[in-house]
């Protein structure tokens, strides 16, 4: 790992805007603090280059002669993040954190933790360190029982899940085997305790610095004291999601998956 900058989303967002994007600039800084008008959006800007200048991150210099004021290292690595053509995104709601991981170029990635939606820490990583980093990230110790828990419900059934007042709206579409019925009784428990938000893990391709990203995989998953639960989308004509408990090595299989699917991406490039 390689560390390259910490800044704020202000400092991001008038980074960017120097690069020449300043609608990407403008949807960073809103999705930290939400709209605002130009003349906020100026005055925000204009007390954010006074921090660069602090940070000498702001050339005088080069400002002075009406070019872009900053070094041809900082344009670069600005650059090399708004042309990003894939990222690797995991949330991490409970705890305010973001960690998204960009791809750069062969094996090179950049990886973004983003702490409370304010702090950007950045750093260039390479394609086999993914797992870890994402290991590290979530830092899950629970080893699990290894014991059989699974149970499968309907795509509106898991989409109500999202609030704790749908439980029983769940229960009356569902039919579950006893066994399922304990299962899916272990599950609600953990999704209780984490605030009834399922982490994800996201991988975007986005072929076009103008448009939106497309959404190309996704895996959710749940930490519990008793393993890792995942959810997997099958062909099950009524009843395709099914959610199962995962032990941590388990878990870490299917991180080990993420980086695959990284090692893809830098060969599409």
């Amino acid at each position: 790992m390689k560390p390259v900058l910490s800044c704020t989303t202000e400092e991001l967002a008038l980074l960017v805007t120097l690069c020449g994007y300043p609608g990407m600039a403008k949807g960073i800084a809103e999705n930290s603090m939400g709209k605002r008008s130009t003349r906020e959006w100026e005055a925000i800007m204009d007390a954010t280059a006074h921090q660069l200048m602090l940070k000498g991150i702001w050339d005088d210099e080069r400002d002075a002669r009406e070019e872009t004021p900053l070094s041809d290292e900082m344009i670069q690595f600005v650059q090399s993040f708004i042309h990003s053509k894939y990222m690797i995104r995991c949330s991490n709601l409970p705890q305010q954190h973001l960690l998204m991981i960009h791809h750069i170029d062969g094996s090179t990635w950049l990886s973004n933790l983003v702490v409370k939606n304010v702090i950007h820490e950045f750093a260039y990583i390479d394609q086999a360190e993914i797992p870890g980093m994402i290991k590290d990230y979530y830092q899950f110790t629970h080893h699990g029982t290894g014991g059989e828990a699974s149970f499968s419900l309907s795509d509106q059934a898991f989409d109500l899940l999202s609030d704790a007042k749908n439980v029983k709206k769940v229960w009356k579409k569902s039919s579950f085997t006893p066994d399922e019925k304990e299962s899916f009784e272990q599950f609600l428990a953990a999704l209780d305790k984490q605030q009834w938000t399922l982490y994800n893990i996201s991988f975007f391709h986005n072929p076009d610095v103008d448009a939106n990203p497309l959404l190309e995989n996704i895996l959710f998953f749940l930490p519990s004291h008793n393993g890792i639960w995942t959810v997997e989308y099958t062909n099950h004509p009524d009843t395709p999601v099914k959610v199962k408990l995962e032990t941590l090595e388990e878990w870490h299989k299917l991180l080990d998956g993420v980086g695959f699917i990284a090692e893809r991406a830098g060969v599409q490039r």
